[in-house]
């Protein structure tokens, strides 16, 4: 291999991690970041080897290049996952109150828990 093609070959790859980095920045897997970097890096590559081929190539790679950084993380991590499941609708499962409170029987005075508010009158008044 001729130093000048490796040379080329190592521009491209470092190259190639800038836009990467910012598909990181936006919480891509793995795996897509490496065939982002793949795409980017044979791209590169294949416009500065083909001069015929960079004519279209060229426009191309200019546009993959600036688009992490034009849109934002939130925007890239959309693109990837599609879209949002739509919000589900909440359920108020919560018991509603009774209406009404059943009124007392004639002959009950107290409730179960009213025997303590009545002894401390008691003990009060005695006194």
């Amino acid at each position: 291999m001729s130093p000048v093609l490796l040379l080329i070959v190592i521009v491209a790859c470092l190259i190639a991690m800038i836009p990467v980095w910012r598909l990181r920045a936006a919480a891509w897997p793995g795996r897509w970041l490496f065939v982002a970097w793949l795409v980017y890096a044979i791209g590169i590559f294949a416009a500065v080897r083909a001069p015929v081929a960079s004519r279209f190539l060229l426009p191309i790679l200019v546009l993959a290049y600036v688009a992490p950084f034009v849109a934002g993380p939130e925007r890239l991590t959309r693109v990837l996952r599609g879209r949002a499941e739509p919000t589900r609708p909440i359920v108020n499962v919560t018991p509603h109150p009774p209406t009404s409170v059943p009124p007392r029987a004639s002959g009950e005075d107290h409730l179960p828990g009213d025997d303590d508010a009545d002894r401390t009158d008691d003990t009060n008044t005695a006194r």
